[in-house]
């Protein structure tokens, strides 16, 4: 399972790595043979509704997935959560909110407030991760091609970019965003991000548990965040899991975002690590 994993996932961020490499290769206005490469602004949207279905059709035998109405998500909603279990019956949550780079390098509505609310959506996202059972706050950035040239970063972040500079999706924590405030130039974020499959493929075992992913996670994407430090394996997941699992979601937006309790989201992933 491990290797179906690691190869589904890597496979997902070198397409969305494609598609962002054909968008910028997009001349604007498009009529115009002559006109410059400023390239088309994809929408994460576009591509996060991509991730998830590409992960159904690679994955499909060990995860089920559940698009809630968009009403649930628009006020401070995630744009999916990721829970994964395992044999020992443990569970493991990332509350997940996706960004992505425009043509000049920069994430635009990385420190978006929420409407009516006046507050970040990274802070909503660290509120509502800390919610019982804690789940792990984390940003997946959509990125395309750009150009880092070598001492532009340190050198063990040039090398890894070098590694993995045909991939489209990587992590970077919550905490971190809120530290980087105002910054949002992928230059500024390079040295804190880490490429998404690192999280099922670095275990280097056959058969990999949420105990393992939540060590990847605390030793890369969350190193240093004190308070990730603190989130552990939970016993069971929260009741919408639970009744997601056993097909007994309700079918009202009332009583969905109730049930939710402050932990809207556009996309469920439930994810067995066998």
């Amino acid at each position: 399972m491990r290797n179906i994993l690691c190869h589904a996932f890597k496979n997902i961020s070198y397409r969305v790595w494609k598609w962002m490499e054909r968008a910028s290769s997009v001349r604007n206005p498009s009529m115009a043979k002559t006109a410059p490469y400023w390239g088309m602004q994809l929408r994460e949207t576009t591509l996060t509704d991509y991730v998830v279905l590409r992960l159904l059709e690679k994955c499909g035998n060990f995860i089920d997935v559940f698009t809630f109405p968009s009403e649930i998500e628009a006020q401070i909603g995630a744009d999916m959560e990721l829970w994964l279990t395992d044999h020992s019956g443990k569970w493991l949550g990332l509350r997940i909110q996706c960004k992505i780079m425009g043509p000049n390098g920069e994430f635009q509505q990385l420190h978006h407030k929420i409407r009516n609310r006046n507050v970040y959506q990274w802070e909503a996202l660290i509120d509502s991760s800390a919610r019982h059972p804690r789940c792990l706050p984390i940003y997946l950035l959509y990125v395309g091609p750009y150009p880092v040239r070598s001492g532009s970063i340190s050198y063990p972040h040039y090398r890894i970019y070098m590694r993995y500079n045909r991939r489209g999706n990587w992590w970077i924590s919550a905490y971190r965003i809120k530290q980087l405030r105002p910054k949002q130039n992928i230059m500024n974020l390079w040295p804190h991000m880490h490429p998404w499959e690192c999280m099922v493929c670095c275990p280097s075992f056959v058969y990999i548990s949420v105990n393992d992913v939540l060590n990847v996670l605390k030793n890369t994407v969350f190193q240093g965040d004190n308070e990730a430090q603190n989130v552990e394996i939970a016993d069971s997941p929260p009741r919408y899991v639970q009744l997601a699992r056993e097909g007994r979601l309700p079918d009202s937006v009332d009583e969905l975002r109730s049930l939710l309790e402050g932990r809207e989201m556009r996309h469920l992933i439930i994810m067995s690590l066998g």
